[in-house]
């Protein structure tokens, strides 16, 4: 089993890998059964059911994803990862397409098998302005 830190590189490689690719099944073995979905103007979205509901949909909804972690730091049964996260969200006909830039903070914790998986995520998106 890799140590800690690398497995928080790991993990953090899945992460981008399964955003970048639209990856339900991937969030789904990411997320702790209790994980939380922070979304900017959202309610929070709770339970790793119902996170992997959340993304299908969202998925569905997005040209484009292109997502990069940073920064991994841990303690001794908490770790933390943040990142940059671009999307492209475009109309149904095809002629808009919207891009945001936005930051993420994952916390990891330790599950009932020691394994380690996203405990919180937090996204802060810089939703553009139609004013």
């Amino acid at each position: 089993m890799p140590d800690d830190r690398s497995f928080i590189f790991e993990s953090e490689e899945r992460y981008a890998a399964a955003i970048n690719a639209s990856d339900v099944d991937e969030i789904d073995d990411l997320f702790a059964e209790d994980a939380i979905l922070r979304l900017p103007d959202r309610p929070v979205v709770s339970g790793r059911e119902t996170i992997v509901t959340h993304q299908r949909e969202f998925f569905r909804s997005v040209k484009a994803a292109s997502n990069r972690s940073l920064l991994k730091s841990r303690s001794w049964n908490r770790s933390s990862a943040y990142g940059c996260v671009q999307l492209s969200n475009g109309s149904e006909d095809g002629s808009e397409v919207v891009t945001m830039r936005g930051k993420y903070i994952n916390l990891y914790k330790r599950d009932e098998m020691k394994q380690r998986r996203v405990w919180r995520s937090i996204n802060n998106i810089d939703h553009p302005h139609h004013d």
